[in-house]
């Protein structure tokens, strides 16, 4: 049977110049391995397909190498110059790329359009990015007018994820008008966490399917992400709280278990799915008994949520973690509530004047970006956000990340984890503190999905916060800090040393300093710039040996 031309263009496209040296040339960084693996993998699937990709891996300069190759791919066919189109969630990335472009792929600024709000570029360009709230009734036509005119297309998705929703998935509109399999359309959808409960129906017609899943365990042993130690931090409410919570839970109980007789579809669906469910019966249904049951229950649980997001408790452990970690830190606070944020940032500015800053959507654009100078050039050492730094903004290199209070979503955990773990070439390990109430229905784990896959390569701590008596609690590390003790009075050490060693200890307990290696310790040791330091170090020492059993008679 003779093969469509669509096929041939498509298996040479593949195969062209894989090898040569010269495929990513106009590329200014070196590709890592997964990227050029990845890209193998995306030109042998046609040039479309999802990538998903850890935070801080290098998504962007994936996408540059997508461009470079499909050029030099093309340059020997008699066709239009390829057009690129670049769909982004905010204005802030729509500049990253713009930069990105220029800086890491030598674009000339002239060829470069941007689309988004008031600023309009004639959609003409080579490059264009789209700022997808601008891109909803335009983007199908511009690019359907480029592809009828004989011009090869380049979609690039970026935070795709973001593009499944029924408003923001008419940018694929154009997928009805094009040719099954047509010649000389490309995408590349490019995401965190690509999966959605409508990504199957949105975005795979227009992107293509998942073809490439990059992750933590990979991107941490190639050392393109910081080490890094994860803290689930247990958190308690006030008994007003804890009445309120259940109070609430007893009411959304009754009234989901008359709407699951009425709608039994809803048994066994995940949360993601269940609350789409909920949502679509609210506003759908013709049932109005069944939306009034639906729009009750989702009251509920925004009361419910609101209530846990604004818990005491999590100010309190805030302000208290950040007096007993390192004062040199760089920590960025992540919160739910513009309200708990700015609480935050009150109670932290009178903890450390002159060095605190908040960054959230209420506050103007100018404002923003002042305050991520100041974070960037070390004027301020700790910046409160409310979700405006969760998705795609190249925030500097940060040491510490808090999440205060956090939504059940994962992908907006892996996002906040993703913000503080970009490679800068400091050995330290970031940490990352996630506050949650035990007894309420918050995830008790940062990272549930994937943390048996984490278990072992990095440390995942369980602590837990007292407001009453403001201390911290973590009763394995107790256990080896008692050993340590009781082996210090064993050897009638001095009651001035033993006082120095407990103090230690109580320093380290909020640290993962105590999963180095006995090596690694006697090195920090010997390195030490101060006698503190080296005291430390001697105390973490001794945690690890009693934890390997060698001081023990």
């Amino acid at each position: 049977m003779k093969r469509s031309m669509n096929y041939v263009h498509k298996k040479k496209l593949a195969n062209a110049a894989k090898n040569s040296p010269n495929v990513y040339a106009r590329l200014k960084k070196q590709l890592f391995s997964w990227q050029k693996e990845c890209l193998d993998i995306w030109f042998y699937n046609q040039g479309k397909g999802i990538v998903n990709v850890v935070t801080g891996a290098g998504k962007t300069v994936l996408a540059l190498g997508a461009i470079a190759r499909l050029e030099y791919a093309l340059s020997a066919e008699p066709a239009p110059a390829l057009k690129i189109k670049i769909v982004v969630p905010k204005v802030f990335l729509a500049n990253q790329w713009l930069q990105s472009l220029q800086q890491d792929l030598a674009v000339a600024k002239a060829d470069i359009g941007v689309y988004s709000g008031l600023h309009k570029d004639p959609p003409t360009r080579k490059y264009m990015i789209y700022v997808v709230n601008s891109a909803r009734h335009t983007l199908s036509r511009h690019l359907l007018d480029d592809y009828q005119q004989g011009n090869p297309i380049l979609l690039i998705a970026d935070e795709c994820h973001r593009y499944s929703s029924p408003e923001n998935s008419r940018i694929f509109n154009f997928i009805s008008q094009m040719p099954v399999n047509a010649a000389h359309y490309y995408a590349l959808g490019l995401s965190a966490t690509p999966e959605t409960a409508t990504s199957n129906e949105k975005l795979v017609p227009a992107l293509g399917a998942e073809i490439f899943k990059y992750g933590f365990v990979e991107a941490l042993n190639a050392n393109i992400i910081s080490s890094f130690a994860i803290f689930n931090l247990k958190l308690n409410f006030t008994p007003d709280e804890k009445e309120q919570y259940w109070d609430l839970t007893e009411k959304i109980t009754c009234a989901l278990e008359i709407l699951m007789r009425r709608c039994s579809f809803l048994l066994g669906l995940n949360r993601l799915r269940f609350f789409a469910s909920l949502e679509n019966l609210a506003q759908n249904s013709e049932d109005q008994g069944i939306a009034s049951l639906a729009r009750f229950v989702l009251s509920l649980s925004t009361k419910r949520k609101d209530l846990v997001y604004r818990a005491e408790s999590r100010i309190s452990c805030v302000k208290n973690l950040l007096t007993q970690l390192p004062q040199s830190s760089k920590v960025l606070i992540f919160s739910e509530r513009i309200v708990v944020a700015e609480t935050i940032y009150e109670e932290l500015q009178r903890l450390f004047p002159g060095q605190v800053g908040r960054y959230h959507s209420e506050m103007d654009e100018w404002s923003r970006k002042d305050i991520l100078r100041k974070y960037q050039d070390m004027q301020i050492r700790i910046l409160v956000s409310c979700r405006a730094l969760d998705e795609g903004l190249n925030v500097p290199a940060t040491d510490i990340g808090i999440i205060a209070s956090s939504t059940s979503s994962n992908r907006q955990r892996i996002q906040r984890l993703g913000r503080i773990l970009r490679n800068s070439g400091n050995k330290n390990t970031a940490k990352l503190y996630y506050l949650y109430i035990g007894s309420s229905n918050e995830e008790q784990d940062l990272l549930s999905d994937i943390s048996l896959d984490l278990t072992g390569v990095i440390p995942i701590l369980e602590l837990e916060y007292d407001q009453d008596s403001q201390t911290f609690l973590h009763p394995a590390y107790q256990v080896l800090a008692d050993r340590v003790l009781a082996y210090t009075r064993r050897k009638s050490w001095s009651p001035e040393i033993i006082a120095e060693i407990t103090r230690n200890l109580e320093r380290g307990k909020l640290s993962c300093d105590w999963w180095l290696s006995d090596q690694e310790c006697v090195s920090k040791v010997r390195n030490a710039s101060s006698r503190s330091e080296r005291n430390y170090w001697v105390s973490m020492r001794l945690l690890v040996q009693v934890s390997l059993g060698r001081l023990d008679e």
